[in-house]
């Protein structure tokens, strides 16, 4: 399992707006706690229907994105392009457990 991969995908996942992939990606009791005004939601078809009603509409390109790892953590940096000469920078913070699930993703403003 190389969960920094499995981080790739989930930013990949969300530039091609795939968010049934996105939501794949978690444990089926995993924990998902967004960037408010979103709340957050516990399992995974709570996290689906969060990215499919809430994400959905507010999702911006994901550019300059950084990865470390630390045993089944992986924390992302990265810049969205909220328009022509604005970026925010956001951090996530994902955890995994052993079998390469999300268990929980905590997503911060920089």
């Amino acid at each position: 399992m190389n969960i920094k991969e499995i981080a790739k995908s989930y930013i990949r996942y969300s530039n091609e707006l795939n968010y049934n992939a996105m939501a794949d990606l978690f444990a089926e009791n995993a924990e998902w706690i967004p960037i408010s005004p979103i709340e957050p939601r516990f399992g995974r078809e709570a996290i689906r229907a969060g990215y499919l009603n809430h994400v959905k509409k507010i999702n911006r390109p994901i550019i300059n994105d950084r990865y470390y790892v630390d045993g089944l953590t992986c924390v992302v940096e990265f810049n969205v392009q909220i328009n022509e000469d604005e970026l925010a920078s956001i951090v996530d913070v994902f955890t995994f457990n052993k079998a390469g699930e999300i268990i929980k993703l905590a997503i911060y403003i920089r």
